[in-house]
Protein backbone atom coordinates (compact mmCIF):
# COMPACT_ATOMS: atom_id res chain seq x y z
CA UNK A 1 0.00 0.00 0.00
CA UNK A 2 1.04 3.34 -0.93
CA UNK A 3 0.87 6.92 0.80
CA UNK A 4 -2.56 7.76 1.39
CA UNK A 5 -4.35 9.49 -0.95
CA UNK A 6 -8.36 10.04 -0.98
CA UNK A 7 -10.33 7.07 -2.52
CA UNK A 8 -10.58 8.35 -6.00
CA UNK A 9 -6.75 8.99 -6.00
CA UNK A 10 -6.30 4.79 -6.10
CA UNK A 11 -6.31 4.60 -10.01
CA UNK A 12 -4.49 7.90 -10.44
CA UNK A 13 -0.90 5.46 -11.19
CA UNK A 14 -2.99 5.05 -14.23
CA UNK A 15 -3.40 1.65 -14.71
CA UNK A 16 -0.41 0.78 -12.29
CA UNK A 17 -2.79 -1.76 -10.10
CA UNK A 18 -4.18 -3.05 -13.88
CA UNK A 19 -0.66 -3.72 -14.68
CA UNK A 20 0.29 -5.75 -11.15
CA UNK A 21 -3.11 -8.01 -11.91
CA UNK A 22 -1.64 -8.72 -15.26
CA UNK A 23 1.62 -9.49 -14.11
CA UNK A 24 0.09 -12.01 -11.68
CA UNK A 25 -1.83 -13.72 -14.05
CA UNK A 26 1.04 -13.44 -16.75
CA UNK A 27 2.85 -15.72 -13.77
CA UNK A 28 0.42 -17.92 -13.69
CA UNK A 29 1.05 -18.86 -16.81
CA UNK A 30 4.79 -19.31 -15.79
CA UNK A 31 4.10 -21.70 -13.64
CA UNK A 32 4.55 -24.81 -15.63
CA UNK A 33 7.81 -23.60 -16.24
CA UNK A 34 9.48 -24.34 -12.35
CA UNK A 35 8.27 -27.83 -12.78
CA UNK A 36 10.36 -28.79 -14.95
CA UNK A 37 13.05 -28.39 -12.26
CA UNK A 38 12.39 -31.53 -11.26
CA UNK A 39 9.38 -31.16 -8.74
CA UNK A 40 5.93 -32.89 -8.81
CA UNK A 41 2.27 -31.64 -9.51
CA UNK A 42 0.36 -31.51 -6.64
CA UNK A 43 -2.39 -34.13 -6.26
CA UNK A 44 -5.55 -31.90 -7.14
CA UNK A 45 -8.25 -30.98 -5.53
CA UNK A 46 -11.94 -29.55 -6.15
CA UNK A 47 -11.18 -25.98 -4.75
CA UNK A 48 -8.08 -24.41 -3.17
CA UNK A 49 -8.66 -21.91 -1.31
CA UNK A 50 -6.68 -18.76 0.09
CA UNK A 51 -7.90 -16.54 2.59
CA UNK A 52 -6.03 -13.00 4.15
CA UNK A 53 -6.78 -10.03 6.45
CA UNK A 54 -4.73 -7.20 5.96
CA UNK A 55 -4.62 -4.53 9.01
CA UNK A 56 -2.51 -1.32 7.89
CA UNK A 57 -2.11 1.98 9.63
CA UNK A 58 -0.32 5.21 9.34
CA UNK A 59 1.50 7.23 11.96
CA UNK A 60 0.06 10.38 13.24
CA UNK A 61 -3.70 9.67 13.10
CA UNK A 62 -3.61 8.93 9.24
CA UNK A 63 -4.75 6.49 7.21
CA UNK A 64 -6.15 2.94 8.46
CA UNK A 65 -7.32 0.14 6.70
CA UNK A 66 -8.79 -3.31 6.98
CA UNK A 67 -8.94 -5.62 3.54
CA UNK A 68 -10.53 -8.93 3.94
CA UNK A 69 -9.24 -11.30 1.03
CA UNK A 70 -10.89 -14.49 -0.48
CA UNK A 71 -9.16 -16.47 -3.68
CA UNK A 72 -11.06 -19.81 -5.18
CA UNK A 73 -8.65 -21.82 -7.51
CA UNK A 74 -9.96 -25.00 -8.77
CA UNK A 75 -8.60 -27.26 -11.63
CA UNK A 76 -9.21 -30.14 -13.57
CA UNK A 77 -7.52 -33.15 -15.20
CA UNK A 78 -7.02 -30.96 -18.69
CA UNK A 79 -5.15 -28.59 -16.71
CA UNK A 80 -7.82 -26.07 -17.17
CA UNK A 81 -8.45 -24.07 -13.73
CA UNK A 82 -10.85 -21.64 -13.05
CA UNK A 83 -10.18 -18.45 -10.03
CA UNK A 84 -12.74 -15.99 -8.37
CA UNK A 85 -11.07 -13.48 -5.81
CA UNK A 86 -13.19 -11.04 -3.65
CA UNK A 87 -12.08 -8.26 -1.84
CA UNK A 88 -13.05 -5.96 0.82
CA UNK A 89 -11.60 -2.47 1.79
CA UNK A 90 -12.54 -0.31 5.00
CA UNK A 91 -10.26 2.92 5.17
CA UNK A 92 -10.54 5.42 7.67
CA UNK A 93 -8.53 8.36 8.96
CA UNK A 94 -6.97 11.40 7.41
CA UNK A 95 -5.16 12.22 4.10
CA UNK A 96 -3.08 15.43 3.22
CA UNK A 97 -5.09 17.88 0.78
CA UNK A 98 -1.81 18.94 -0.58
CA UNK A 99 -1.83 22.47 0.72
CA UNK A 100 1.52 23.72 2.37
CA UNK A 101 2.00 23.77 5.47
CA UNK A 102 1.57 27.60 7.71
CA UNK A 103 2.67 29.67 11.23
CA UNK A 104 -0.69 29.94 11.77
CA UNK A 105 -4.61 27.98 11.62
CA UNK A 106 -5.56 27.20 8.20
CA UNK A 107 -9.51 26.59 7.57
CA UNK A 108 -10.39 24.23 4.93
CA UNK A 109 -14.19 23.32 2.97
CA UNK A 110 -14.92 19.42 2.84
CA UNK A 111 -15.16 18.28 -0.75
CA UNK A 112 -19.05 18.42 -0.20
CA UNK A 113 -18.93 22.09 0.62
CA UNK A 114 -20.92 21.38 3.82
CA UNK A 115 -18.42 21.14 6.49
CA UNK A 116 -15.01 23.16 7.62
CA UNK A 117 -11.78 21.85 9.20
CA UNK A 118 -8.94 23.75 10.61
CA UNK A 119 -5.31 22.87 10.85
CA UNK A 120 -2.83 23.90 13.61
CA UNK A 121 -0.03 26.10 12.90
CA UNK A 122 3.11 24.47 11.76
CA UNK A 123 1.08 20.97 11.15
CA UNK A 124 0.70 19.21 8.04
CA UNK A 125 -3.29 20.16 6.49
CA UNK A 126 -4.62 16.82 6.63
CA UNK A 127 -8.00 16.49 5.55
CA UNK A 128 -9.89 14.23 8.13
CA UNK A 129 -13.15 13.18 6.65
CA UNK A 130 -11.34 10.30 4.48
CA UNK A 131 -13.15 7.38 4.87
CA UNK A 132 -14.32 4.86 2.30
CA UNK A 133 -15.29 1.17 1.57
CA UNK A 134 -14.90 -0.88 -2.05
CA UNK A 135 -15.76 -4.06 -3.08
CA UNK A 136 -13.83 -5.82 -5.85
CA UNK A 137 -14.50 -9.06 -7.77
CA UNK A 138 -11.97 -11.27 -10.17
CA UNK A 139 -12.47 -13.99 -12.30
CA UNK A 140 -9.43 -15.55 -13.98
CA UNK A 141 -9.81 -18.89 -16.31
CA UNK A 142 -6.92 -21.02 -17.76
CA UNK A 143 -6.43 -23.73 -20.16
CA UNK A 144 -3.80 -25.34 -22.76
CA UNK A 145 -4.55 -24.72 -26.32
CA UNK A 146 -2.04 -26.33 -27.83
CA UNK A 147 0.78 -28.86 -26.65
CA UNK A 148 2.96 -26.02 -25.68
CA UNK A 149 1.17 -23.35 -25.62
CA UNK A 150 -1.59 -21.99 -22.66
CA UNK A 151 -4.24 -19.28 -22.63
CA UNK A 152 -5.28 -16.90 -19.70
CA UNK A 153 -8.64 -14.92 -19.73
CA UNK A 154 -9.56 -12.68 -16.57
CA UNK A 155 -12.03 -9.69 -15.83
CA UNK A 156 -12.81 -7.77 -12.52
CA UNK A 157 -14.65 -5.13 -11.31
CA UNK A 158 -14.39 -2.81 -8.54
CA UNK A 159 -16.86 -0.15 -7.04
CA UNK A 160 -16.23 2.30 -3.50
CA UNK A 161 -18.76 5.59 -3.41
CA UNK A 162 -16.78 7.59 -5.84
CA UNK A 163 -15.03 5.59 -8.29
CA UNK A 164 -16.13 2.60 -10.29
CA UNK A 165 -13.72 0.41 -12.37
CA UNK A 166 -14.38 -2.22 -15.21
CA UNK A 167 -11.63 -5.04 -16.59
CA UNK A 168 -10.35 -7.40 -18.69
CA UNK A 169 -7.01 -9.40 -19.76
CA UNK A 170 -6.00 -11.96 -22.25
CA UNK A 171 -2.61 -13.80 -21.87
CA UNK A 172 -0.80 -16.23 -23.78
CA UNK A 173 2.37 -18.68 -22.93
CA UNK A 174 4.23 -20.81 -25.13
CA UNK A 175 7.12 -23.29 -23.60
CA UNK A 176 9.77 -24.63 -25.50
CA UNK A 177 10.45 -27.85 -26.62
CA UNK A 178 12.37 -29.16 -23.73
CA UNK A 179 10.03 -26.87 -21.55
CA UNK A 180 12.99 -24.99 -19.85
CA UNK A 181 11.97 -21.70 -21.33
CA UNK A 182 8.22 -19.62 -21.52
CA UNK A 183 7.20 -16.49 -23.42
CA UNK A 184 4.23 -14.81 -22.69
CA UNK A 185 2.50 -12.22 -23.90
CA UNK A 186 -0.68 -10.40 -21.88
CA UNK A 187 -3.10 -7.63 -22.84
CA UNK A 188 -5.48 -5.80 -20.20
CA UNK A 189 -8.01 -3.10 -20.25
CA UNK A 190 -9.56 -0.95 -17.97
CA UNK A 191 -12.70 1.74 -17.71
CA UNK A 192 -12.70 3.90 -14.85
CA UNK A 193 -15.56 6.11 -13.55
CA UNK A 194 -15.31 8.98 -11.45
CA UNK A 195 -17.79 10.59 -9.40
CA UNK A 196 -16.04 12.85 -6.61
CA UNK A 197 -17.66 14.12 -3.98
CA UNK A 198 -19.18 18.16 -4.92
CA UNK A 199 -18.39 16.93 -8.77
CA UNK A 200 -15.42 17.66 -10.42
CA UNK A 201 -13.63 20.99 -9.89
CA UNK A 202 -11.93 22.51 -12.68
CA UNK A 203 -7.66 22.70 -12.64
CA UNK A 204 -5.72 25.20 -11.68
CA UNK A 205 -8.41 27.70 -10.48
CA UNK A 206 -9.54 28.78 -7.39
CA UNK A 207 -11.21 27.15 -4.98
CA UNK A 208 -15.02 26.30 -6.01
CA UNK A 209 -17.98 24.89 -4.76
CA UNK A 210 -19.79 22.14 -5.81
CA UNK A 211 -22.33 24.54 -7.86
CA UNK A 212 -19.36 25.62 -9.92
CA UNK A 213 -17.77 21.99 -10.93
CA UNK A 214 -18.31 19.71 -13.32
CA UNK A 215 -19.75 16.10 -14.10
CA UNK A 216 -18.55 12.64 -13.34
CA UNK A 217 -15.18 12.00 -15.19
CA UNK A 218 -13.54 8.86 -16.84
CA UNK A 219 -10.33 7.36 -18.07
CA UNK A 220 -9.31 4.20 -20.05
CA UNK A 221 -6.38 2.66 -19.27
CA UNK A 222 -4.21 -0.34 -21.76
CA UNK A 223 -1.86 -2.47 -20.54
CA UNK A 224 0.79 -4.72 -22.33
CA UNK A 225 2.99 -7.03 -20.99
CA UNK A 226 5.77 -9.07 -22.62
CA UNK A 227 8.02 -12.14 -20.75
CA UNK A 228 10.35 -14.41 -20.73
CA UNK A 229 11.12 -17.25 -17.68
CA UNK A 230 13.93 -19.29 -18.62
CA UNK A 231 15.30 -22.57 -16.31
CA UNK A 232 18.95 -21.52 -15.70
CA UNK A 233 19.55 -24.98 -13.45
CA UNK A 234 17.92 -27.07 -11.80
CA UNK A 235 17.73 -24.28 -8.47
CA UNK A 236 18.05 -21.22 -10.20
CA UNK A 237 14.73 -19.39 -12.05
CA UNK A 238 15.23 -16.19 -14.05
CA UNK A 239 12.22 -13.84 -15.15
CA UNK A 240 12.00 -11.26 -17.28
CA UNK A 241 9.08 -8.95 -17.93
CA UNK A 242 8.96 -5.56 -20.42
CA UNK A 243 5.54 -3.57 -19.23
CA UNK A 244 3.96 -0.78 -21.56
CA UNK A 245 0.81 0.90 -20.61
CA UNK A 246 -1.26 4.14 -21.85
CA UNK A 247 -3.87 5.39 -19.87
CA UNK A 248 -6.18 8.68 -21.37
CA UNK A 249 -8.95 10.57 -19.11
CA UNK A 250 -9.09 12.44 -15.78
CA UNK A 251 -5.86 11.61 -13.92
CA UNK A 252 -6.23 14.72 -11.27
CA UNK A 253 -7.31 14.29 -7.92
CA UNK A 254 -10.36 16.60 -6.97
CA UNK A 255 -9.31 16.22 -3.06
CA UNK A 256 -6.06 17.67 -4.00
CA UNK A 257 -5.35 21.68 -3.75
CA UNK A 258 -2.20 23.61 -3.66
CA UNK A 259 -0.97 26.75 -1.90
CA UNK A 260 -0.49 30.24 -3.55
CA UNK A 261 1.97 32.36 -1.34
CA UNK A 262 4.24 35.01 -1.56
CA UNK A 263 7.89 34.55 -2.82
CA UNK A 264 9.51 36.46 0.42
CA UNK A 265 7.24 35.35 3.43
CA UNK A 266 6.16 32.24 2.11
CA UNK A 267 2.69 32.73 3.30
CA UNK A 268 -0.68 32.29 1.87
CA UNK A 269 -1.60 35.23 0.14
CA UNK A 270 -4.17 36.42 -3.15
CA UNK A 271 -6.21 33.84 -4.44
CA UNK A 272 -5.19 31.43 -1.03
CA UNK A 273 -5.73 27.65 -2.60
CA UNK A 274 -6.09 26.29 -6.15
CA UNK A 275 -7.26 23.20 -7.59
CA UNK A 276 -4.53 20.80 -9.33
CA UNK A 277 -4.20 19.79 -12.70
CA UNK A 278 -2.52 16.75 -13.91
CA UNK A 279 -2.18 15.78 -18.14
CA UNK A 280 -4.86 14.22 -19.40
CA UNK A 281 -2.98 11.25 -20.53
CA UNK A 282 -0.12 9.24 -19.04
CA UNK A 283 2.54 6.57 -20.88
CA UNK A 284 4.31 4.04 -18.83
CA UNK A 285 7.08 1.50 -19.78
CA UNK A 286 8.29 -0.57 -16.69
CA UNK A 287 10.91 -3.82 -16.32
CA UNK A 288 10.97 -6.64 -13.88
CA UNK A 289 13.93 -8.89 -13.18
CA UNK A 290 13.61 -11.65 -11.28
CA UNK A 291 15.57 -14.69 -9.88
CA UNK A 292 14.22 -17.44 -7.63
CA UNK A 293 17.06 -19.77 -6.37
CA UNK A 294 16.18 -22.85 -4.74
CA UNK A 295 19.45 -23.26 -1.89
CA UNK A 296 19.71 -26.94 -0.25
CA UNK A 297 16.98 -26.30 1.49
CA UNK A 298 15.92 -22.35 1.47
CA UNK A 299 15.05 -19.87 -1.22
CA UNK A 300 15.89 -16.51 -1.94
CA UNK A 301 14.03 -14.67 -4.23
CA UNK A 302 15.03 -11.29 -5.88
CA UNK A 303 13.87 -8.59 -8.15
CA UNK A 304 14.82 -5.51 -9.54
CA UNK A 305 12.19 -3.00 -11.15
CA UNK A 306 12.62 0.06 -13.22
CA UNK A 307 10.13 2.30 -14.04
CA UNK A 308 9.52 5.76 -16.31
CA UNK A 309 6.45 7.70 -17.34
CA UNK A 310 6.23 10.23 -19.87
CA UNK A 311 5.22 12.37 -16.70
CA UNK A 312 8.62 12.46 -15.63
CA UNK A 313 8.81 9.98 -12.57
CA UNK A 314 11.69 7.39 -12.83
CA UNK A 315 11.80 4.85 -10.11
CA UNK A 316 13.79 1.94 -9.30
CA UNK A 317 12.55 -1.11 -6.70
CA UNK A 318 14.81 -3.52 -4.90
CA UNK A 319 12.65 -6.75 -3.54
CA UNK A 320 14.48 -9.19 -1.59
CA UNK A 321 13.69 -11.96 0.65
CA UNK A 322 15.16 -15.22 2.33
CA UNK A 323 13.15 -18.26 3.06
CA UNK A 324 14.67 -20.07 5.80
CA UNK A 325 12.41 -23.45 5.96
CA UNK A 326 12.70 -25.01 8.89
CA UNK A 327 11.16 -28.47 8.35
CA UNK A 328 7.73 -29.68 8.01
CA UNK A 329 6.63 -27.14 5.38
CA UNK A 330 7.00 -24.57 8.11
CA UNK A 331 9.43 -21.57 6.65
CA UNK A 332 10.57 -17.64 8.48
CA UNK A 333 10.98 -15.49 5.64
CA UNK A 334 12.25 -12.09 6.31
CA UNK A 335 12.00 -9.40 3.66
CA UNK A 336 13.28 -5.76 2.51
CA UNK A 337 11.99 -3.47 -0.20
CA UNK A 338 13.99 -0.53 -1.15
CA UNK A 339 12.22 2.34 -3.66
CA UNK A 340 13.22 5.39 -4.71
CA UNK A 341 11.18 8.00 -7.27
CA UNK A 342 12.02 11.43 -9.06
CA UNK A 343 9.46 14.22 -8.79
CA UNK A 344 6.73 14.44 -12.19
CA UNK A 345 7.63 17.02 -14.31
CA UNK A 346 4.99 19.28 -12.81
CA UNK A 347 4.97 18.50 -8.96
CA UNK A 348 5.45 22.15 -7.34
CA UNK A 349 4.76 22.07 -3.55
CA UNK A 350 3.50 25.22 -3.52
CA UNK A 351 2.60 28.46 -6.36
CA UNK A 352 4.73 31.29 -6.19
CA UNK A 353 2.15 34.54 -6.33
CA UNK A 354 3.26 36.44 -9.65
CA UNK A 355 5.56 33.47 -10.72
CA UNK A 356 3.69 30.51 -11.16
CA UNK A 357 0.32 32.12 -10.44
CA UNK A 358 -1.45 36.01 -10.16
CA UNK A 359 -4.49 36.70 -8.17
CA UNK A 360 -4.95 39.76 -10.34
CA UNK A 361 -6.01 37.65 -12.76
CA UNK A 362 -6.58 34.18 -11.55
CA UNK A 363 -4.60 32.26 -13.91
CA UNK A 364 -1.19 30.92 -14.68
CA UNK A 365 0.78 29.82 -17.53
CA UNK A 366 1.39 26.78 -16.42
CA UNK A 367 -0.11 23.57 -17.82
CA UNK A 368 -0.50 21.21 -15.12
CA UNK A 369 0.71 21.33 -11.60
CA UNK A 370 0.21 19.13 -8.02
CA UNK A 371 1.76 18.95 -4.78
CA UNK A 372 0.60 15.36 -4.07
CA UNK A 373 3.32 14.01 -1.91
CA UNK A 374 2.95 10.88 -4.53
CA UNK A 375 4.23 12.44 -7.20
CA UNK A 376 6.82 14.13 -5.21
CA UNK A 377 10.65 12.65 -5.15
CA UNK A 378 11.16 10.78 -2.49
CA UNK A 379 13.02 7.15 -0.89
CA UNK A 380 11.22 4.31 1.01
CA UNK A 381 12.21 1.06 2.83
CA UNK A 382 9.77 -1.83 4.13
CA UNK A 383 10.96 -4.13 6.12
CA UNK A 384 9.38 -7.33 7.25
CA UNK A 385 9.14 -10.88 8.22
CA UNK A 386 7.01 -13.65 7.49
CA UNK A 387 5.97 -17.06 8.82
CA UNK A 388 4.48 -20.41 7.29
CA UNK A 389 2.76 -23.37 9.43
CA UNK A 390 1.15 -26.18 8.07
CA UNK A 391 -1.82 -26.65 10.71
CA UNK A 392 -3.09 -30.01 8.88
CA UNK A 393 -2.36 -31.98 6.04
CA UNK A 394 -3.56 -29.46 3.14
CA UNK A 395 -4.04 -26.20 5.36
CA UNK A 396 -1.16 -23.33 5.43
CA UNK A 397 -1.29 -20.56 8.50
CA UNK A 398 0.54 -17.46 7.01
CA UNK A 399 1.81 -14.30 8.96
CA UNK A 400 3.82 -11.45 7.43
CA UNK A 401 4.84 -7.54 9.68
CA UNK A 402 6.05 -5.38 7.76
CA UNK A 403 7.40 -1.57 8.74
CA UNK A 404 7.04 1.04 6.20
CA UNK A 405 9.19 4.43 6.18
CA UNK A 406 9.28 7.08 3.77
CA UNK A 407 11.15 10.21 3.39
CA UNK A 408 10.36 12.89 0.70
CA UNK A 409 12.81 15.16 -0.48
CA UNK A 410 13.25 18.41 1.20
CA UNK A 411 12.41 21.71 -1.37
CA UNK A 412 15.50 23.56 -1.89
CA UNK A 413 14.23 26.76 -2.56
CA UNK A 414 11.25 27.20 0.03
CA UNK A 415 10.55 30.72 0.74
CA UNK A 416 10.39 32.24 3.85
CA UNK A 417 8.82 30.34 6.71
CA UNK A 418 8.23 27.42 4.64
CA UNK A 419 12.03 26.75 5.22
CA UNK A 420 11.24 26.22 8.44
CA UNK A 421 7.89 24.50 8.32
CA UNK A 422 7.65 20.48 7.70
CA UNK A 423 6.75 20.77 3.55
CA UNK A 424 8.16 17.63 3.19
CA UNK A 425 7.32 15.13 6.26
CA UNK A 426 7.97 11.72 6.20
CA UNK A 427 5.60 8.45 6.27
CA UNK A 428 5.92 5.66 8.78
CA UNK A 429 3.39 2.81 8.33
CA UNK A 430 2.80 -0.16 9.83
CA UNK A 431 1.22 -3.28 7.82
CA UNK A 432 0.25 -6.66 9.02
CA UNK A 433 -1.43 -9.47 7.28
CA UNK A 434 -2.16 -13.18 8.46
CA UNK A 435 -3.76 -16.07 5.87
CA UNK A 436 -5.11 -19.09 5.84
CA UNK A 437 -4.69 -21.22 2.46
CA UNK A 438 -6.33 -25.00 2.74
CA UNK A 439 -8.10 -27.59 -0.09
CA UNK A 440 -11.77 -27.54 0.15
Amino acid sequence: MQPSSPSTGRALAGGSGLLAALAGATAALLAPVALAQGGTTAERTPWQVDSALLLYREGAGRVSAVEPVVSLRSSDAQERSWGLKLTFDALTGASPNGAAPQPGVQTFTSPSGNQTYSVAGGQTPLDPSFKDTRGALAFSHERPIARLMRLSLGANASSEYDFTSLGASLGLARDSEDRNTTWSAGLAFEADQLRPVGGTPPGLRPLTTPSQRGDNGSRRVTDLLLGVTQVMNRRWLMQLNLGLGSASGEHSDPYKILSVVDGRSGLVTGDGYVHEKRPDSRRRTSLYWGHKIHLKRDIVDVSYRFYRDDWGVRAHTLDARYRWMLGGGAYIEPRWRHYTQSAADFWRGWLVEGRDWSSSSSSTALAAASADPRLAAFKADTFGVGIGWPLTATGTLTARLESYRQRQKQPADAPGVLATLPVAPGLKATLLTVGYAFDW
